[in-house]
């Protein structure tokens, strides 16, 4: 069943309805925030606020973009409110190796396994020290697969924005990998 149809239904009082919306997105909001809160217990917490805020406003769901859309939109705001209570530094975290495939390609043989591994975790300790906003574009584009446009939408920017911050995002990320390979 679409997400609009399971929006309707839980607004007239079908919590069987809500509850699937939950279960299809709670995973990889989960991720998404656990990335942007770098820690396992901050992330519970806020993917209840997540959740609390989107059945408080679900009402307001006007369908003028994807239910994904708008509740990745409602997450990226709950975040930015966490961050601005916190006032630190995130620790680096560590994503799961599921999520991290989206930045190198997959290897077959057991020492180039190793060596993925080992670059992948690599990749993710390097996008942890790119600014707040870069991390959000890199994750919203290459781990959760939306479009620009989708995006955009989501960090209230214009797609011309999201595209400038994306190449800024990669230029930076690479620049930082050339210095740790003394390229740089």
């Amino acid at each position: 069943m679409e997400d609009e149809k399971l929006v309707e239904l839980a607004l007239d009082g079908d919590d069987e309805a809500l509850r699937t919306l939950h279960g299809r997105y709670v995973q990889p909001l989960f991720h998404y925030v656990y990335v942007q809160a770098g820690n396992h217990h901050d992330a519970e917490e806020l993917i209840q606020d997540i959740f609390f805020k989107m059945a408080k406003n679900l009402a307001r769901f006007q369908g003028k973009s994807s239910f994904k859309t708008w509740i990745f939109a409602i997450s990226r705001n709950v975040v930015i409110d966490y961050h601005r209570k916190q006032k630190k530094h995130k620790a680096t975290t560590f994503m799961p190796h599921s999520t991290l495939e989206a930045f190198t390609e997959k290897v077959h043989s057991a020492e180039e396994e190793v060596l993925d591994k080992g670059l992948k975790n690599y990749l993710l300790q390097t996008m942890n020290q790119l600014p707040t906003d870069y991390q959000a574009v890199l994750h919203l584009r290459f781990v959760e697969e939306f479009s620009v446009k989708e995006t955009a939408e989501i960090m209230k920017k214009t797609t011309f924005s999201v595209k400038a911050l994306q190449n800024r995002a990669r230029k930076k990320m690479m620049s930082l990998i050339r210095e740790e390979v003394g390229e740089g």
